[in-house]
């Protein structure tokens, strides 16, 4: 689209921003002291803070990076800062009705979801440390529907951070809801760009088609990190920036240079350039893996600004000296350290899991532990049970999973594969992830976490037999129909509604209300014939009920209803097969009276000339002028 349509559409936007037709969505720079007023249904967080400058620009069937940068406008440091998009059914819920200051429901905005379902869409992205008054950008990377109208849509991000608070413990603040808006355009493509490999115009990938770098922690690791331009687009002025660490845990190697910023120059698509390192490996080290992060920035255009850096990290593994357990053998419990194995996210597949239906669950467990590593780990699955029977069985009889390790940091996925019961409630049952792990300091180590699995029934409904008195109607008449609708799912049916239509018949609703599971509605409505039945008299009826989320199932049946032509009796209308009958005997005066009304108008007019006759006579006579 071009600019000017494009800025058109945005002053628009702004215009009924302005009015109130639609809710407030503005967004601060940087400069603006003030807090950013965020759109009017964000969590009103003023310690977290969405730093907006161009608005963020998708191509529609593309897969791309949406640029968001978090800033911490509070007075302490965050430890950990994670942010993730919404999933599509709480978007829905977010933007879809919205109650204004009055509590009259609004439209607010597109709220068509704008992303294609993939199982890196709803990823949890951690940006690590932010201290004080500082932000840092994160690239959330998206695949954009195909079938994506051109427009602005809106982005749901949750945020969540930790800090400690005054007696040095972690406070966690969990899931900020922040907006953000991003411009949606359809990009035409030439066939060459097309069958290039990337579908964003510059992307990269560290460390492609090479082994992890290792050392001791006496020597010197030399070694290079292979970086490609995934995109269709040439990248220049290419800088790439490793973050560094006072702290061994999290960076290895000695820091004796001011900076180990690396500038490649231009990469054109497709293009492997290596960039070469020489670090002294710190004394202290520990064996392990270690995350190296670095920062790329770049220019999309030569002569142009830098595009928000994008992130991305690099694997080394150090062999350190490691230090032995100072821990006497009668240490307690509370005197030895172990890990902390949490669930960092979950997922099913289908993600909307029905009474007696088999799904697959992916649980992604992470080690919360900066610097203690599990090793020899159990997870056991126990799903809650109902009546002493579970609600989720496993497909293969096991519901256990054994993970080797997981160092500091690291995650794993689990997957298991369930059945759910056809006849549990519909409700969310929780699953207990029993976890059995060593650490360095402690065997056997025993904990246990819960997730939450929503099971839905599916509605079903059926009618009895169909009335229809009668069953043929003239034009601008009316026939009855009744019919009983059962509920015969286990959930309960809302705002059920009959619906008749046809070309015959004018369109009808008979609202029926709710039905619980295992009662009946009744239909009894009349419907009018609106033109003659042209076709075999087949008349449409759907049913329509609600779920407990507004959405709305149609069920369609069919009836027959004929409408024919109103009888019109003429005057002279006169049936051959009506000879034989015997006629209605006819009056005298209907018989003759084509006779007498003519007879009678000369009769009068003769009365007339008698009496002028009379009159003549009787002057002449001189006679009283009197008339016998």
């Amino acid at each position: 689209m071009k600019k000017w349509v494009k800025t058109s559409v945005l002053f628009v936007i702004s215009a009924l921003l302005i009015a109130g037709a639609m809710p407030s969505a503005a967004f601060a720079d940087e400069a603006d002291e003030d807090v950013s007023k965020i759109y009017h249904r964000d969590t009103d967080n003023k310690e977290v803070r969405i730093v907006i400058g161009k608005t963020p620009t998708v191509a529609v069937g593309k897969s791309t990076s949406i640029s968001v940068s978090i800033k911490n406008t509070s007075e302490v440091n965050w430890i950990e800062t994670e942010v993730w998009i919404a999933p599509e059914n709480l978007y829905r819920e977010y933007y879809d009705e919205i109650e204004d200051e009055d509590g009259d429901i609004v439209k607010t905005m597109n709220a068509t979801y704008p992303f294609e379902i993939t199982d890196s869409l709803n990823r949890h992205y951690k940006m690590g440390h932010i201290k004080a008054g500082e932000r840092k950008t994160v690239n959330l990377k998206v695949n954009i529907k195909k079938n994506l109208k051109e427009g602005y849509y809106p982005v749901l991000l949750y945020i969540s951070k930790r800090s400690k608070d005054d007696d040095g413990k972690d406070m966690l603040d969990v899931d900020a809801e922040k907006t953000v808006m991003v411009w949606a355009e359809i990009k035409e493509t030439s066939t060459s760009e097309s069958s290039e490999e990337g579908t964003e115009p510059v992307g990269f990938v560290l460390g492609e088609n090479q082994s992890t770098p290792q050392a001791n922690y006496t020597d010197v690791m030399n070694f290079a990190v292979n970086l490609r331009n995934t995109g269709y687009k040439t990248a220049y002025d290419v800088r790439v920036e490793m973050e560094l660490s006072e702290d061994t845990t999290k960076f290895p190697f000695e820091i004796n240079d001011g900076n180990y910023d690396r500038w490649p120059g231009n990469i054109n698509p497709d293009q492997t350039v290596e960039l070469a390192y020489s670090m002294a490996i710190r004394e202290k080290a520990k064996t392990g893996y270690y995350p190296i992060k670095f920062k790329i920035r770049y220019r999309e255009e030569e002569n142009g600004s830098f595009a928000a850096p994008i992130e991305d990290t690099f694997y080394v593994r150090v062999f350190g000296e490691d230090e032995e357990d100072e821990l006497s053998d009668d240490a307690g419990e509370n005197e030895r350290t172990k890990a902390r194995i949490i669930v960092d996210s979950f997922e099913t597949e289908p993600a909307r899991i029905l009474a007696g239906q088999d799904f697959t669950l992916k649980v992604r467990m992470k080690n919360a532990s900066d610097t203690i590593s599990a090793s020899n780990i159990l997870f056991t699955f126990d799903p809650e049970t109902v009546s002493d029977s579970p609600v989720f069985t496993t497909a293969n009889g096991s519901n256990s999973v054994v993970v080797n390790s997981l160092a500091p940091g690291a995650t794993q996925v689990l997957t298991m594969h369930f059945t759910s019961s056809p006849s549990a409630e519909q409700r969310s049952y929780t699953i207990t992830i029993n976890e059995q792990y060593d650490s360095p300091e402690f065997k056997n180590a025993k904990e246990s976490v819960k997730i939450a699995v929503a099971l839905r029934q599916e509605a079903r409904l059926n009618t009895g037999t169909i009335e229809i008195m009668p069953d043929s109607i003239e034009v601008g008449s009316e026939s009855n129909i009744m019919f009983p609708i059962n509920n015969t799912g286990k959930v309960l049916l809302y705002n059920v509604t009959a619906i008749f239509e046809g070309d015959s018949i004018q369109r009808t609703e008979a609202y029926v209300g709710n039905i619980k599971p295992g009662e009946t509605g009744n239909v009894d409505t009349m419907v009018a014939g609106i033109a003659p039945t042209m076709d075999d008299g087949k008349i449409r009826l759907t049913i329509t009920y609600e779920d407990e989320n507004g959405v709305v199932t149609p069920v369609e049946k069919e009836l027959q209803l004929f409408v024919t032509e109103p009888m019109i009796f003429e005057e002279d209308f006169f049936d051959p097969g009506m000879g034989d009958e015997v006629e209605t005997e006819v009056s005298f005066f209907e018989k003759y009276k084509k006779y007498m009304i003519p007879a009678g108008a000369a009769a009068a007019v003769l009365l007339v000339l008698l009496v002028v006759i009379i009159k003549r006579r009787k002057k002449k006579a001189g006679m009283e002028d009197e008339i016998l």
